[in-house]
């Protein structure tokens, strides 16, 4: 496809950052490792939605200190790869979105360290300084599904437009990239993600860093490989008609 514009949609724990956040930094709060467990454990068998795992995550928390917890955000690392990622996408002019069922403060701490200035949709955190607990609003969830805490897919539905042009690409690592990916034109994955999508005939490509996808991009910009993938675009009909 020539004159396209590509839409990069990029999840955060784990695919930017070289931890899950949640899990190595806010999870510190949660004295109960073995529920804590329990949730995670489950979540990854699909018994329960990332929406619920949210839920119940926060619940367990006790005694959040946020001056605490930006200290332990001090310590957490993005791919070294990113920044010059970011300045990829600039210089093409492609579009580029963190999306994440994650929460906002801790995206904006760790990119104000790193001086990178991305628009990203995430869930509010909400610190209770009275009690010490935590909750977050889930700003971006779908009224009508109760599964993703940040619904991915709706937001890259509304920000491609397929008739503009544009293509969609999804990066992710994790469970809650698994529904999102079967509406993007090109998928690059890892961890658990490249096994869904390979057991799910989900056309992907690995990467191991976002060196790998820049390369990857401009070998397919080149060859003129650039499209809109048959079987996303027509879950992305069926949506926008209803179905």
């Amino acid at each position: 496809m020539k004159n396209f514009r590509l839409k990069i949609f990029c999840d955060f724990d784990g695919t930017i950052t070289r931890n899950d956040v949640w899990l190595n930094s806010l999870a510190r709060f949660i004295e109960d490792k073995s529920e804590l467990k329990r949730i995670c454990d489950e979540f990854v068998e699909g018994k329960i939605s990332s929406r619920t795992t949210s839920e119940l995550h926060l619940k367990l928390i006790k005694n959040f200190d946020k001056e605490l917890f930006k200290e332990y955000l001090a310590e957490e690392e993005i791919d070294s790869s990113f920044p010059e990622f970011v300045n990829f996408c600039l210089d093409n002019e492609h579009g580029l979105y963190i999306v994440s069922s994650g929460l906002d403060f801790y995206i904006s701490e760790i990119l104000k360290r790193y001086k990178i200035s991305v628009p990203f949709f995430a869930n509010r955190m909400i610190d209770d300084e009275s009690n010490g607990r935590l909750s977050c609003e889930m700003t971006y969830s779908d009224e009508y599904c109760l599964d993703c805490a940040t619904c991915k897919r709706n937001i890259l539905l509304t920000n491609t437009n397929d008739l503009g042009r544009e293509v969609s690409v999804y990066i992710g690592d994790g469970a809650s990239d698994y529904c999102v990916s079967s509406y993007a034109d090109i998928v690059f994955a890892k961890g658990k993600l490249a096994s869904y999508c390979w057991k799910n005939n989900i056309t992907y490509f690995e990467f191991t860093s976002f060196n790998d996808i820049s390369k990857k991009l401009i070998r397919l910009t080149e060859g003129n490989k650039i499209k809109h993938r048959q079987e996303a675009s027509f879950r992305r009909r069926e949506i926008f008609m209803g179905g």
